[in-house]
């Protein structure tokens, strides 16, 4: 009994925990993917058995506090640890099973104390025939694509006996007409035009409109057609008169205005301008759902099938199922009372109101983006007599007698407001704490000098492997145009720079110099951001001023093979005049952009993509030329937005400014058709600061002030990080080969050497870091905000790792190196995009800027100790009986730092992550929600997590062992980063449509590094020998 108690406290048993857990998340992120998200939470995240893990979870880290003996002072730390993770764990139960989430909606003008709640119940009432409620029961249900919770009640209410089972759910529905015993006289119509393929049913009393015409199913002379039911059969009238049509023998006939008319199945009936077909006639009918096969008409939905029992009658009732907001209903009356079923949100009264006095949207400039929005309101409770003013918007939110309101959503027509309402006090609390007892137990691991990141030693590994566990790993690596050039307009360098300073509004309402725009496209374009010597300046305006010569340039990038020869070119670049013959007006790509645009976005192949592509290229050539991104004049109405000058003429207000606007592009280019003359250049320049004024007069709001312009210039020219990639990779892998020349020969490497280049690595941190805050600066928010950013900044920290621990082993710094440009490398791959664009209104947030520099900091160290992990692999490989010693106190070098970088690593993950988790919490209610970016982000916790403490697994404890994990964990972080972002949906993903293809070389990368870690197992185990 004492032996299984302790199983359930021993490392091996969290180690078995940590992995069941693992592999059930990384499973739903999946399941979400393809099926969506309610069946992963049903499955997965709502299961009773991924509870019982984590309850398990918490039974194993309780038993450790007294099995470890931590209840004493020198292991305060360890402690703290513990209960901070027992604390978050019990926390989030509270909230699954206290909390309540919901909404709340209102419009301008009014007030509201009713929300609705985030869940969905079937609720089952009865009421009496004066409208009181005398039963209600409701119970949550989840209805998946596949399936929905079992539902049964019975009750006896007023000496009857009523029983509801939820006997059948059918997931994709349509409505059928079907004879019954207790039917009702029904007819089923379908339109023969202006409505698509639909059935319309008709009950009697029924009203309703087809194709503009009111038809009912009742005697009312104000209607344009009338049904009537008599003796079994079925009759229409109408204002107009009635043209009918056999479908089996073509026979027409036309009646008079007012004639009845006798109504038959397969009849085709027009009269005004409307039409139908009959398709069934039943006097005693009943309307019931069958599954749709077909899926067409976009009119199925999922319906729940519910046998109702009222004394001893039974009865089906069908509840469709729909996204309304308050959900779906269906009614039964029985003996004077009223049943009614629903599926959807419960209503939940609040203690107080809120009244929605105004709702205010603010847009970029020139933009309908979204900048900012926020609801102005009131809150008024009447039990404690106060009624007070409040500002709810994105990261500042209402909290008042528990509940917590956060700005959500708002009406299409801007005038309403969706509140998003959480009240979890306890929940909230104790989770809290638990956060803040993991960050204390972090900073006390870091400052104390006793700690194990500090005293970690080589013993720590010191045991004889006994099984080792291998995991797979998908790591990451990753043309000059030389074609002959015609006689074309070359605006000269220094005009097309200066004229680059003038500002421009792009299509996303960012103002910012044209010198980026030009950058941006033409990087689109040729997917390199110059043509030999020129600037992209230089090529804009030359294709805007010159398009005759320029559109004979090669400069469009086409990257099928198949493609090119479609369009007869050799090479991967065309000229504008290769796709489109301006000739004849012929436009080469015309049927193949047709045949991929009429394709699903599915089924679309690689050569469709490369089309769409393509065509967009050749299309922003087409609008330089015609100067549609040419908005760089103010348009003089009550917008903010800017146009081009045929655009903003349109809206000039004086003869001037039309003459103005009108000439001033053709007087610009006129004047550098000399530019060897100052004159021209001096006359140049002032043509371009009458832009400049004419901005400044007309924006209408602050533009980028000249230094900032300046500043953003020169960081495109600059092109730092592209510089970087290489200059960080030819030092790393300089050092690399000297050090492991060095100790497989036996030859020391010259300390000053491994100093210049160490002083050569600094100075291109600095320059990185000096990048970083030149693009904060320009955008106006921390650079973190998409996978370019990100990417920079990852490959910032890397290198910072690197420093850290350079003093604990040389390999340390190049390794850091390597890995730091190799990821410059992946931000500057055709799928990143460098465009700096303005932030959604739930980015701008310091907690944003919290969150992502230390989640992001973490991959940094945690790609270093996966590096470092690689480094051991292929000394081992090197080993042998000349270089043993040397080799193995490299090894134990790394190995120890590898340790103390993982471990940093992770302190930073686990901060950043729960750092998310309060940003969540304080922006929109909830500071968990399953999404597939924190899920991974937990997942890749536990697994380092499994690495850190494997030296505390008997099977697991060995050098070998540890370094191999921490080079195949890093898979973990990949799939955070890339994966998430680019392969699964969810709130994190950068990328949209199709997933970007995996790389050839991931697939050639695993393979080396399972075939390296092999060989390496092999040489371990012949040392292992040699030393026993």
């Amino acid at each position: 009994m004492k032996k299984n108690s302790l199983f359930l406290f021993s490392p091996w048993f969290m180690g078995v925990l940590f992995v069941v857990f693992a592999i059930a998340m990384a499973a739903a992120t999946f399941i979400e993917n393809d099926f969506g998200a309610a069946i992963a939470t049903k499955w997965v995240y709502g299961a009773k058995w991924f509870e019982l893990i984590m309850l398990l979870l918490i039974v194993n880290l309780l038993g450790q506090i007294f099995v470890n003996k931590l209840l004493n002072q020198k292991k305060l730390t360890i402690l703290l640890f513990h209960l901070s993770f027992i604390l978050i764990i019990t926390g989030a139960g509270i909230t699954r099973y206290f909390g309540f989430d919901g909404s709340i909606h209102i419009r301008e003008g009014e007030s509201q104390y009713i929300c609705n709640s985030s869940e969905k119940y079937i609720q089952f009432s009865i009421s009496n025939n004066i409208g009181k409620q005398i039963f209600k029961n409701e119970k949550t249900s989840v209805i998946t694509p596949t399936s929905v919770d079992k539902y049964s009640e019975e009750v006896v209410v007023e000496n009857t006996p009523y029983s509801l089972e939820l006997v059948g759910f059918i997931p994709n529905a349509v409505e059928v007409l079907a004879d019954g015993a207790e039917g009702t006289p029904i007819i089923s119509l379908m339109p023969t035009s202006g409505m698509g393929r639909q059935t319309i049913f008709l009950k009697e009393g029924d009203v309703k409109e087809i194709s503009g015409s009111s038809v009912g199913f009742c005697n009312k002379d104000s209607l344009d057609a009338k049904i009537t039911f008599d003796k079994d059969s079925f009759y229409i009238q109408s204002t107009s008169s009635i043209r009918t049509k056999s479908m089996m023998s073509k026979q027409t006939y036309i009646h008079e205005i007012g004639e009845k008319v006798t109504l038959r199945p397969m009849m085709i009936y027009n009269f005004r301008n409307t039409g139908f077909v009959v398709q069934k006639l039943a006097s005693k009918g009943i309307i019931k759902p069958i599954y749709n096969q077909q899926k067409q008409g976009g009119q199925s939905q999922p319906v729940l099938e519910f046998e109702l029992k009222t004394g001893e009658k039974k009865s089906d009732l069908y509840l469709w199922v729909d996204e309304a907001p308050n959900g779906a209903k269906v009614t039964y009356s029985y003996n004077g009372n009223t049943i009614d079923v629903t599926y959807g949100p419960k209503e939940v009264k609040l203690p107080f109101e809120i009244k929605l006095n105004k709702f205010v949207l603010d847009r970029y400039p020139g933009s309908n983006s979204p900048s900012s929005y926020k609801s102005e309101v009131t809150l008024i409770d009447k039990e404690q007599n106060i009624e007070k003013p409040y500002s709810i918007y994105m990261n500042h939110i209402l909290k008042y007698r528990g509940y917590r309101f956060f700005q959500s959503s708002y009406d299409n027509d801007e005038k309403g407001t969706v509140l998003s309402i959480n009240h979890d006090r306890i929940g909230m609390i104790v989770t809290y704490i638990g956060y803040l007892l993991l960050f204390i137990f972090i900073i006390l691991s870091i400052i104390n000098r006793n700690s194990l990141l500090k005293t970690i030693t080589i013993n720590a590994w010191k045991s004889p492997v006994k099984k080792g566990v291998i995991t797979l790993l998908a790591i990451f690596l990753s043309t000059t145009l030389s074609y002959g050039i015609d006689e074309k307009l070359v605006i000269d360098k220094t005009v097309a720079d200066n004229f680059g300073k003038v500002l421009v509004q792009d299509q996303k309402g960012r103002t910012k110099p044209l010198f980026t725009l030009s950058n941006d496209i033409i990087r689109k374009v040729t997917k390199k951001n110059q043509y030999e010597d020129f600037s992209s300046m230089q090529i804009f305006l030359g294709f805007y001023a010159d398009f005759n010569s320029w559109r004979n340039v090669p400069l469009i990038k086409v990257s099928n093979s198949d493609l090119a020869k479609n369009i007869g070119i050799n090479g991967d670049y065309a000229a504008f005049t290769d796709i489109v013959d301006v000739s004849n007006n012929n436009y080469k790509l015309s049927k193949l952009v047709e045949e991929a645009y009429t394709k699903p976005e599915g089924s679309r192949n690689k050569f469709d993509k490369e089309v769409i592509k393509l065509d967009e290229r050749v299309n922003i050539l087409y609008m330089i030329y015609t100067g549609e991104f040419l908005k760089i004049f103010p348009i003089k109405d009550k917008s903010t937005k800017w146009g081009s000058p045929t655009e903003a003429i349109k809206y000039a207000e004086s003869k001037e400014d039309s003459l103005y606007l009108a000439n001033i592009m053709s007087m610009i280019i006129e004047s550098t058709q000399h530019p060897s003359s100052s004159n021209n250049t001096i006359e140049t320049n002032k043509l371009i600061s009458s832009i400049v004024d004419y901005q400044k007069k007309f924006a209408g709001y602050n533009l980028p002030s000249e230094r900032k312009i300046n500043i953003e210039v020169f960081y495109n020219k600059a092109k730092i990080f592209e510089k970087l990639f290489p200059f960080y990779a030819t030092i790393g892998l300089i050092l690399i080969f000297a050090l492991i020349f060095g100790i497989v020969s036996g030859k020391v490497i010259v300390d000053r050497i491994l100093k210049y280049l160490s002083i050569l690595l600094f100075l291109g941190f600095a320059i990185h870091a000096i990048g970083l805050i030149i693009r904060w600066y320009i955008s106006g928010h921390a650079p973190m905000s998409n996978g370019y950013e990100s990417m920079l900044y990852i490959s910032w920290a890397l290198l910072l790792a690197g420093f850290i621990f350079s003093k604990k082993s040389t390999f340390v710094l190049p390794a850091a190196a390597v890995l730091s440009s190799l990821t410059l490398l992946v931000a500057h791959l055709s799928f990143m995009d460098p465009e700096i664009t303005n932030l959604v209104p739930v980015l701008k947030s310091y907690w944003l800027v919290l969150h992502v520099s230390v989640i992001i900091s973490s991959y940094g160290f945690l790609g270093l100790g996966a590096i470092l992990g690689l480094l051991v692999m292929i000394l081992y490989s090197l080993r042998d009986s000349k270089n043993n010693e040397r080799i193995n106190k490299s090894i134990e070098e790394l190995t120890i730092v590898n340790y103390q970088t993982l471990t940093i690593g992770l302190y930073f993950l686990t901060i950043g992550t729960f750092l998310g988790a309060v940003w969540a919490n304080e922006s929109w209610g909830r500071y968990w929600g399953w999404d597939p970016k924190e899920t991974w982000s937990l997942i890749t916790m536990i697994i380092y997590s499994i690495v850190i403490h494997s030296r505390m697994i008997k099977s697991l404890r060995s050098i070998y062992t540890f370094n191999l994990l921490s080079l195949f964990a890093f898979s973990s972080v990949l799939m955070t980063y890339f994966g998430v972002n680019y392969y699964l949906s969810g709130l994190h993903s950068y990328a949209s449509g199709d997933p970007i293809p995996v790389p050839t070389f991931v697939y050639i990368t695993v393979f080396a590094l399972i075939s390296l870690s092999l060989f390496a197992l092999i040489k371990y185990k012949q040392g292992k020998k040699v030393e026993k």
